[in-house]
C-alpha cells in the first residue's frame, strides 16, 4: 500500500509539472498588407521568445470582414483571443459584450494608461466608462494642399486660421479649365457626401442628442452645417461632381494633380503621394462658427471576453501596444501614435508632410469633433447618413427631404437601444 501511495504521489507531481509547462495557444485576428503582416509576424516571434509558454496563431482577415467574423465566431463559441480593433466597430462590439474589460488588469499591473491621449481612449478605448481596448494609433485627418497650384494662383499657403467660407473662395480661384476646351479639368478640392460630420460639428450641431437617444438632424445648427456642405458641393463648381471623378478617389485625384486640396491622414504621404511631381504639405482643417471639428478615429488591440486565457491575452495586447512598436509604425508609415510619449518621435520624422504639428494639435484639441457615438447601432446610423447625403449630392432629393427621411430611420434604430 505504501508503494502505491508513493507511485500516486509521483504521478501527481508529474501531472502538476506538465500543467505548469503546458503551452498556451492564442489566436489573434488582424488586417493589413503583406509588409504589415511581416512586421506582425516579427513582433509575434519576439513575443514568443520572451514568453516561451505562449504560441500565437496569426489570422489575417480583410478589414471589412473582421467585425462580422468576430460576432459569428463569438456566437459559435470559438472566438479568437485577441483582435486588432477599429474605432468603426469598437462600440458595437463592446456594447454586445464581445470584448474583455481591462480595467482590473490595468490596475493590477499598474499599466500606464495615462500615457495615452484621452481623445483616443474616449473614442475607441472605453465604452460607458469601462476600458475594452488599448489604442495604438490615431487616424487624424487634415487638409493637404498642392503648393505648386497655390503658387501659380498667387495664394498664400493656409496657416490654419481659415474658415469654410475662405476655403471655398480659395477653391474657386484654384478651379480652372487648363486645356482651354471649355470644360473644367482641375478643381480646388473634393467634397464627398461622407463629410457630413465635419460640417455638422464645426457649425455647433450634432446628429444625435446629447444622451444619444434621438436624432438631432433638425437642430438649426446641424441644418446650417449640412446646408453649407451641400451648397458648397452643388451650387459651386469648385468641387468635382460625381460624373467628373470617373470613380476616382479624392487621394488619387490629388496625386494626379486634378484637385488642389484633399482631406486625408498623414500616412497618405508615404503610401499614395510618393510619385507626385509637385510639393505639398498639410494645414489644419477650416473652421466653422463653432471652430474646427477634429476627426478622431483609429485602431487598437482588444482581448475577447470569451477567451480561455485572459492573462496571456492581456500580455499580448500590452505587447502590441508598447511604445517601441508605435515608434516603429511612426517611422515606417508616419502613423500618428496614441501614446503621448511617442509624439516627439513622430514630430522628428523629416518627410512630407512637414506640418505634422497640425495632426497633434487636433488630437489635443478640446473642440468637439467626430467620434463613433456610444450606441451599438452606430454603423447603421452612419450608413443612413452616408446614403442620405449621397442622394442629396446626386440630386435625387433635397437636403430637407433627406433630413425628413433620415430622422425616423435613425430614431427607429435608437429605440432598439432601450
Amino acid at each position: 500500500m505504501k508503494r502505491i501511495i508513493l507511485i500516486l504521489a509521483a504521478l501527481c507531481v508529474l501531472l502538476c509539472g506538465c500543467g505548469k509547462n503546458e503551452q498556451v495557444v492564442l489566436r489573434m485576428v488582424c488586417w493589413g498588407n503583406s509588409d504589415e503582416e511581416k512586421i506582425l509576424k516579427d513582433d509575434i516571434a519576439e513575443f514568443e521568445r520572451i514568453h516561451p509558454n505562449i504560441r500565437v496563431e496569426l489570422e489575417m482577415v480583410a478589414w471589412g470582414r473582421i467585425m462580422d467574423k468576430l460576432m459569428i465566431a463569438t456566437a459559435g463559441g470559438q472566438p479568437p483571443d485577441v483582435t486588432k480593433m477599429s474605432s468603426e466597430w469598437f462600440v458595437p462590439l463592446a456594447a454586445k459584450g464581445t470584448l474583455l474589460p481591462l480595467d482590473d488588469l490595468i490596475k493590477r499591473d499598474s499599466y500606464d494608461i495615462e500615457d495615452f491621449y484621452e481623445s483616443a481612449l474616449e473614442g475607441w478605448g472605453r465604452y460607458k466608462g469601462v476600458t475594452y481596448c488599448i489604442p495604438t494609433d490615431i487616424d487624424g485627418l487634415q487638409m493637404y494642399y498642392n503648393k505648386k497650384m497655390f503658387d501659380e494662383a498667387g495664394i498664400p499657403y493656409p496657416d490654419g486660421s481659415w474658415t469654410w467660407d475662405e476655403y471655398l473662395a480659395i477653391c474657386e480661384k484654384l478651379t480652372r479649365d487648363t486645356d482651354g476646351d471649355g470644360r473644367i479639368d482641375r478643381w480646388g478640392g473634393y467634397l464627398g457626401p461622407t463629410n457630413w460630420a465635419r460640417f455638422i460639428f464645426s457649425y455647433g450641431g450634432s446628429f444625435l442628442t446629447e444622451d444619444n437617444t434621438r436624432s438631432n438632424l433638425k437642430d438649426p445648427k446641424t441644418v446650417a452645417g449640412l446646408r453649407m456642405m451641400t451648397d458648397m458641393a452643388l451650387r459651386h463648381r469648385a468641387f468635382p461632381k460625381p460624373e467628373d471623378t470617373a470613380n476616382t478617389f479624392d487621394r488619387q485625384m490629388f496625386a494626379n494633380g486634378k484637385i488642389a486640396t484633399c482631406v486625408t491622414g498623414c500616412w497618405a504621404a508615404d503610401l499614395e503621394f510618393t510619385k507626385t511631381d509637385f510639393d505639398f504639405d498639410v494645414a489644419s482643417m477650416p473652421k466653422g462658427p463653432a471652430g474646427r471639428a477634429p476627426w478622431r478615429a483609429g485602431c487598437g488591440f482588444s482581448a475577447l471576453s470569451r477567451t480561455h486565457h485572459p492573462d496571456e491575452a492581456w500580455l499580448l495586447v500590452r505587447w502590441m501596444c508598447r511604445p517601441e512598436r508605435q515608434i516603429q509604425a511612426a517611422q515606417t508609415y508616419q502613423t500618428i501614435p496614441s501614446r503621448k510619449s511617442v509624439t516627439k518621435e513622430f514630430l522628428k520624422i523629416d518627410r512630407r508632410p512637414h506640418n505634422k504639428t497640425a495632426y497633434i494639435e487636433a488630437i489635443e484639441s478640446k473642440e468637439k469633433g467626430w467620434r463613433v457615438p456610444q450606441v451599438s447601432c452606430a454603423p447603421e446610423i452612419t450608413t443612413i447618413m452616408n446614403s442620405t447625403m449621397e442622394k442629396v449630392f446626386t440630386g435625387k432629393i433635397t437636403l430637407d427631404e433627406g433630413i425628413d427621411e433620415a430622422v425616423p430611420l435613425i430614431n427607429k434604430f435608437l429605440k432598439g437601444e432601450d
